[in-house]
């Protein structure tokens, strides 16, 4: 008997949803943004495409739920003093977005994909900016800078170790630390 289209056999299991995440992101990981399809996906999953559809309503919505499970452990510090909350935080953020740099640059090409998780460390990284004293515009800025730094520091060490595996020639966390240190000194002294 054959069996519609998009109707799994009876002795296979449909991944769980966060098995379709976990494949999405090695696929992402691994292939790369060109190749990250939904058709690629479902051949992963051994399913039609409609079953991840059915799970993530589309390609944006897919994304947006990677995002939300990969930054969602990227969480400011109850404690301590501001400056060194907001290092804290843009460290993790950093680890996160070096790990996945694909899935940053597909939140960067499909802003209407800008994840819940996002704006929850955009918003904490301008409440500890307030509290360190900037005004709302200075902070605002602030964030801006951070976060493209962030943004690009990661991006461009996670591809310069996919291009050259030696890890010659890239910007290395310990570089990324020690400017972001710099950047913060100049931070206390602007506010």
């Amino acid at each position: 008997m054959n069996r519609p289209r998009g109707r799994p056999s009876r002795d296979k299991a449909i991944p769980s949803r966060l098995d379709m995440l976990g494949t999405a992101l090695h696929l992402l990981d691994t292939q790369g943004v060109e190749a990250f399809t939904m058709r690629a996906l479902a051949t992963r999953l051994q399913v039609n495409p409609m079953t991840i559809y059915h799970h993530f309503g589309d390609r944006d919505g897919l994304i947006g739920a990677m995002a939300e499970q990969v930054y969602s452990c990227v969480r400011v510090s109850v404690s301590g003093e501001s400056l060194r909350r907001i290092e804290a935080l843009m460290q993790a953020y950093h680890a996160q977005v070096r790990r996945h740099p694909g899935l940053a640059l597909l939140i960067f090409s499909r802003p209407e994909v800008f994840p819940q998780q996002a704006q929850r460390i955009t918003d904490d990284i301008t409440q500890l900016l307030v509290e360190v004293g900037l005004t709302s515009e200075k902070a605002r800025l602030w964030v801006n800078i951070l976060v493209d730094f962030t943004h690009g520091a990661a991006v461009a060490t996670a591809m310069g170790e996919r291009a050259k595996p030696d890890g010659t020639d890239r910007f290395s966390d310990d570089e990324y630390d020690a400017t972001l240190v710099v950047l913060l000194d100049a931070l206390r002294q602007n506010a």
